[in-house]
């Protein structure tokens, strides 16, 4: 499935709905709201960045198109930075972007990361 499409080297991954989730409880992962204040929240996460390299992709459910792209885009080495929420992904998504992240040398920053990440004050 290549598309050939190249991401920006920062790629925040949402998932919008958990497969697990009852509708009638709303999103249980909404870790980042798409909002006019997103990139503050993600500035706050990673650091100051430059947001001309910033791809947003969502998918309905996880490994939906989106997340093909980004592996895809992972496995081209294109990415520097892959920012998502790892509950709403499989066991077997999560240990496949943690793997493929560390065998490329991408950075991979969760919400849990609180900016620990952040080497020297700034991203990498």
């Amino acid at each position: 499935m290549a598309t050939g499409k190249v991401l920006q080297p920062i790629v925040v991954y949402l998932v919008e709905r958990h497969p697990l989730e009852i509708p009638a409880t709303g999103p249980l992962f909404r870790w980042l709201h798409l909002n006019n204040d997103y990139k503050r929240q993600l500035d706050g996460l990673i650091g100051v960045f430059d947001h001309d390299e910033l791809t947003v992709l969502v998918d309905d459910l996880p490994g939906g198109e989106a997340w093909h792209l980004l592996l895809e885009n992972l496995l081209e080495h294109n990415l520097r930075q892959v920012i998502t929420h790892l509950a709403p992904l499989s066991p077997a998504q999560r240990q496949q972007l943690i793997g493929v992240c560390a065998e490329v040398g991408t950075q991979l920053i969760t919400p849990g990361d609180a900016g620990r990440s952040r080497q020297n004050g700034a991203a990498h």
